[in-house]
């Protein structure tokens, strides 16, 4: 298995193309999937608002100076 420095030397041989697709493979490339921002603000308001009704959390007010 080459090392870090090995894979730079082998980069700096690719197309712009072909290190464009390697950096998109490699920021996609993950052990977890992905998740939409949309559904972990959509389950992160579900937690809070279970939080508020089990009397975990309480609303506070926002006051004006």
């Amino acid at each position: 298995m080459p090392n870090v420095a090995e894979l730079a030397a082998q980069i700096q041989q690719l197309t712009a193309t072909e290190k464009h697709e390697l950096l998109c493979q490699v920021f996609t490339d993950s052990d977890e999937p992905e998740q939409d921002a949309d559904e972990v603000w959509r389950a992160e308001i579900v937690k809070r608002v279970k939080a508020i009704h089990n009397g975990e959390a309480a609303l506070r007010a926002l006051q004006e100076d």
